[in-house]
């Protein structure tokens, strides 16, 4: 299936083209650009493979749109070796593969490896020699001088990395290293097709195929630099997705941290979950902060800073959008992106201007909301007795007390206001009704320029999957989307992303449930936090984020994590720092903001609970159909 945020991927787009369309992460492109050890941390789509990119020569050379990112050039000296994803690894993780050939695949995926290394290292080796670049602003101290060089080091490479013929030139080299590489794809050939291929088959065949890739890049650095008298230059090993490689691939790279040529950086993106427990590698293994930074683009941590941090990085990103739609469409003006997409409901402290008045009777946008609720919900007001709470008299506190007694109810609030309590609401004459939840699919609380940057929380991919179609439909009819507009675009976005997680399979371990999917865990998860939020008493901190514990079944946590990987959950990092990569045994995870308006859930953290005692109040189901949009915007039905 397709990926329904494959919008804007950078795996398949040239370093050039990055570059003009890049939105610079200040902060995170700062960290990458030290001359030390990186881990690039992420889930699908928020732009580590851009990041990378931007550290190629080649994406350098392009004009940068201010002096804040040309400035970031100047930041560097190390010369990047990038390696992109290779869709050869995809199989050898993903395929089937008979155990006799384990060990083969584990051989051959290392041979992969280190060819694309190769023919990294002369990409880049043929970017710093061009001679264009010693006349570009910012960019000439990254310009080499290579002359007569190409052919000496051509031979020289010819040795240390068999090619068997006395290769002159840099295309050369690539001829011999595309006839290993078929060489390679012979025996790759025969497990796809279910014949034995033994390792010592393979190391009989050729020398080259037990190639190790971080020793060809110290191969290739080391001639380099003495044939251009440059035995100081430094290089970055910059290497994507780990998390398609083999566990034994990720291993030994994520080890390079430790035993790497001091003239070589290592930079390494992954995604957030691996069933390797690199915390767990031993005294021997790579310390965070001492032989590697982390660098995490998925805004995990409790504190408002990094959540404003992610808005801004949206709302930047919406403005791009914008822009380009304007220089389509030939308009003069440049429209906001709160024109846009209007106000929301719910706008973040001092971002809109009634915010001073917001608990002010009788109109104050806060108030109306809370007394609503006072109105319709004998448990939220039962919560405002006990705590002695005068909603006439909220808008006299100052914003510390305001911010104890109300503010950080106002999404409970909201929730609850505009999907209804599960059992009894007051009536006008004060007697009790009962009622069912409301049927309403989309909440006007999950929409407009404020929600939504929320819920594109800093990620790339869904930033410009949600907005790109709202602003290209407002440059159509040059007004505010109406909401209903939005909602239904946001219903499709959401639909489609449950549809790409639904192919996220699960083992039962119980063995009780055919055809089982993440989507039985989300749904679980959500259901129980649902009810947390309009259950019938009115907590204010209900349970919205898991912690995975001990009586967690592997086969879920492992689900769990790949779920993770696309973005479906986030990790939240605790103070020490360690739940940012790897296992996710012990760590606190919440759903993704993109997912909250299927439950209708406040777009806030909440408090956590264990995930064991969610499934332990989960409905039994033994078979599972077809989720349909309608199915997932009517939540009676599921």
């Amino acid at each position: 299936m397709r990926d329904p945020f494959e919008s804007y991927n950078a795996r398949f787009v040239p370093p050039q083209t990055v570059a003009e369309t890049f939105i610079l992460r200040e902060k995170q492109f700062a960290a990458l650009c030290e001359q030390t050890n990186s881990l690039l941390i992420g889930p699908r789509g928020s732009g580590k493979t851009t990041l990378l990119k931007m550290l190629k020569v080649g994406a350098q050379v392009v004009a940068w749109k201010n002096r804040t990112q040309a400035n970031a050039l100047r930041r560097f000296r190390f010369c990047p070796i990038y390696v992109g994803a290779d869709r050869q690894l995809e199989f050898i993780v993903g395929g089937p593969v008979a155990d006799q050939n384990r060990a083969s695949i584990d051989l051959l995926s290392k041979a992969l490896l280190s060819f694309r290394v190769k023919f990294a290292c002369l990409d880049t080796a043929k970017e710093v020699s061009n001679p264009h670049l010693r006349d570009i602003e910012n960019m000439s101290h990254q310009f080499v001088d290579l002359g007569d060089g190409e052919v000496r080091l051509s031979r020289a490479l010819s040795s240390v990395w068999d090619l068997k013929e006395n290769t002159l030139s840099f295309l050369e080299v690539r001829s011999r290293l595309y006839w290993q590489l078929g060489e390679m794809n012979r025996f790759l050939a025969k497990i796809r097709h279910g014949q034995e291929v033994s390792p010592e088959e393979i190391l009989d065949h050729a020398q080259y195929l037990s190639h190790d890739p971080i020793g060809a890049c110290e191969a290739f650095v080391s001639l380099f630099n003495e044939i251009t008298d440059l035995p100081a230059k430094i290089w970055a090993l910059c290497v994507d997705e780990l998390e398609i490689m083999p566990d034994q691939l990720q291993n030994y790279l994520f080890s390079g941290f430790r035993s790497i040529d001091q003239r070589i950086v290592l930079k390494l993106a992954t995604s957030p979950f691996s069933k390797i427990d690199w915390r767990g590698l031993g005294k021997d293994g790579p310390m965070s902060g001492n032989d590697y930074t982390p660098i995490n683009l998925g805004f995990t941590t409790k504190h408002d800073i990094k959540r404003n941090d992610a808005r801004r990085f949206s709302a930047r990103l919406l403005e791009a959008l914008i822009v380009a739609e304007t220089k389509a469409k030939q308009k003069g003006n440049q429209t906001r992106g709160p024109e846009v997409l209007g106000r929301s409901v719910i706008t973040e402290a001092n971002t809109s201007p009634d915010q001073k008045n917001a608990y002010r009777p009788p109109d104050g946008s806060h108030y109306i909301r809370f007394k609503s609720l006072l109105e319709r919900d004998p448990a939220f007001a039962q919560f405002l007795r006990d705590r002695d709470i005068d909603l006439d008299q909220m808008h006299r506190s100052d914003e510390n007390q305001r911010a104890g007694k109300a503010r950080k109810y106002i999404w409970q609030v909201a929730c609850r206001l505009a999907y209804a309590p599960l059992s009894s609401f007051m009536r006008p004459d004060r007697s009790i009704g009962e009622r069912p939840p409301s049927r309403k699919a989309l909440a006007d609380i999950y929409l407009g320029y404020d929600s939504l940057l929320t819920m594109c929380e800093g990620n790339p991919r869904i930033t410009i999957s949600l907005m790109r179609p709202l602003v290209r439909r407002h440059f159509g009819t040059s007004r505010s989307i109406p909401f209903e507009d939005q909602a239904a675009l946001v219903e499709e976005a959401i639909a489609k992303y449950v549809s790409l997680l639904s192919t996220i399979h699960v083992v039962d371990p119980t063995n009780n449930i055919q055809n089982m999917s993440i989507i039985d865990l989300i749904e679980a998860i959500g259901g129980f936090f649902s009810n947390e939020v309009t259950g019938t008493v009115f907590k204010p901190e209900p349970p919205l984020t898991f912690r995975i514990d001990n009586a967690v079944p592997k086969e879920y946590v492992d689900a769990i994590g790949v779920a993770m990987n696309q973005g479906a959950f986030v990790m939240l990092s605790d103070e020490s720092g360690l739940f940012d990569h790897g296992s996710i045994k012990d760590a606190r995870l919440r759903f993704s903001y993109l997912l909250c308006p299927l439950y209708h859930l406040p777009l806030t953290i909440g408090s956590p609970i264990n995930l064991s005692r969610i499934l332990s109040t989960r409905r039994p189901r033994t078979s599972r159909r077809a989720l349909t949009q309608e199915d997932l915007f009517n939540r009676t039905s599921i």
